[in-house]
């Protein structure tokens, strides 16, 4: 009896939204009084549609809403709104599309729509060796030398549980092979999960040494370094925003006796090899509504890692990382985002390889593209009013059949920018003092365009407190 009111209740539910001719908005019987938002109803039935490859359990761990709970009809509208953000922002779908559909004047049934995305992708490389664009057009003369090429077999929802596989086969500038698999859920309430990745990478061209906050490079014709990497970590996920990960890690890595005499402290005591044991702490609270280009919500990130665990004395590095993101809809297509980034090390003495800087891992500033400003300790503060200037769909479902491709968002805004930072140098990092131990601050305007499948390019005309001014290419949000 209870399948076959389910049953019923479904093919109710269906039926008013087709004849409705839409799935967006909440959907009123007619001979149905008047609901106010403050009276009590009951939510007789959770429907979801529209979904092939991925498990119906994977998408109800991001939904709020269960069969048979009692709330009110503006708490209801609240939580259906962020059950579609968060569905969104799993990236395993297009659109997400919700219907309130009203059985009486005490029961609502929701039904949610989802268009899922294509989650196999066979993608050719052909990434710049360098950090940025910029790097390698001005710094490396768009030396084609530094260009990496290749294939990556990636799919973002294995076995359509949301299982990230990813196997990379990488020649040119760097020979990389590599491969990881994640896994977000292994236990039935769906909070622990576990991750593992392995790779070996070859240079025959690498950054030695930082002069005047320019990486310097060492070429030669035969590899110079070899670098062996993996790792496990477990997840844990309490909640829907929050995320605990530890990890641990291996890394060795061995150069060339040239590298060594080019620079005795790009590993400690002059040695040509380095390895370790580590283990790594990460928190993960994410609240922002669109998590590949956010407009408003928050982001709070933390990881702790040490490197080196008594097993091998060749290094020894406790570091802390920090970043809290807030992003303002202010009205009228304008938005404001603001986020500050705190990095912590010790000791003060460090070898080479393991400098952390302004200028890499996510850090930068702009201005500062063409920059790696090193040190012990930094501190980072970015901040970027944008208006929205055009949002836009293309339709081509009348020229390709298949759903994953036949809607092209286009988004484009006009944004200020203003970063600001200061690092305190390592003690011995001597050739590069004029961004250091020193207030810096750079920005300029831009473009960002957003497109197909979250993809973001930005073009900024940005100057820094040396007078450097230039324009700056980039893929990714700032932050």
């Amino acid at each position: 009896m209870y399948a076959s009111q389910s049953i019923l209740h479904f093919c109710l539910a269906l039926l008013v939204v087709v004849l409705s001719g839409h799935f967006a908005s909440a959907q009123k019987s007619a001979d149905a009084p008047a609901i106010e938002p403050n009276d009590t109803i009951v939510l007789d039935k959770v429907f979801i549609i529209g979904y092939k490859k991925t498990k119906e359990q994977i998408i109800r761990r991001e939904l709020s809403l269960r069969d048979g709970q009692v709330l009110t009809r503006h708490d209801l509208d609240l939580m259906v709104e962020e059950d579609k953000r968060r569905l969104l922002n799993t990236q395993l779908f297009l659109s997400v599309d919700a219907s309130i559909v009203e059985l009486s004047n005490e029961r609502v049934d929701v039904i949610y729509r989802l268009s899922e995305r294509w989650y196999f992708f066979p993608v050719p490389i052909f990434n710049l060796a360098d950090r940025n664009f910029t790097e390698w057009w001005v710094n490396q003369n768009a030396d084609f030398s530094r260009v990496e090429w290749g294939l990556r077999l990636r799919h973002f929802n294995f076995r359509g549980r949301r299982e990230l596989l990813n196997l990379t086969a990488q020649f040119g500038y760097t020979r990389l092979f590599r491969i990881s698999y994640a896994i977000p859920y292994i236990n039935k309430n769906q909070k622990l999960g576990i991750s593992f990745y392995g790779d070996y990478a070859v240079n025959k061209n690498i950054a030695y040494k930082t002069l005047n906050h320019r990486q310097q490079f060492l070429d030669a014709d035969e590899p110079i370094r070899d670098r062996w990497r993996g790792g496990v970590a477990i997840g844990y996920r309490p909640n829907f925003y929050s995320t605990h990960t530890f990890g641990l890690h291996y890394s060795g890595v061995a150069v060339e006796d040239t590298v060594v005499q080019e620079n005795p402290n790009y590993f400690p005591d002059g040695k040509n090899t380095q390895q370790y044991l580590a283990l790594s702490y990460g928190f993960r609270w994410d609240f922002r509504d669109f998590i590949s280009y956010p407009l408003s919500g928050a982001f709070f990130r933390l990881r702790i890692n040490q490197i080196g665990l008594g097993l091998f004395d060749d290094v020894s590095i406790l570091s802390l990382n920090a970043r809290y993101s807030k992003y303002v809809d202010l009205g009228k297509k304008f938005y404001f985002s603001t986020s500050t980034t705190i990095n912590a090390s010790t000791p003060a003495t460090q070898p080479y390889y393991n400098y952390q800087s302004i200028g890499t891992n996510g850090d930068f500033m702009r201005g500062f593209e063409r920059n790696i400003v090193e040190g012990q300790h930094y501190i980072i503060n970015k901040n970027t009013l944008k208006r929205q200037i055009f949002s836009t769909q293309l339709d081509l479902s009348r020229k390709i059949r298949w759903d994953e491709f036949n809607k092209i968002p286009f988004a484009a805004y006009l944004t200020l920018n203003f970063d600001q930072g200061y690092a305190h140098n390592y003690p011995s990092n001597e050739a590069n003092t004029s961004l250091s131990d020193r207030y810096i601050f750079g920005g300029g305007i831009g473009i960002d365009l957003i497109t197909f499948y979250d993809f973001v390019m930005r073009w900024e005309y940005s100057a820094n407190i040396q007078g450097d001014r230039a324009l700056y290419f980039n893929l990714f949000a700032p932050f």
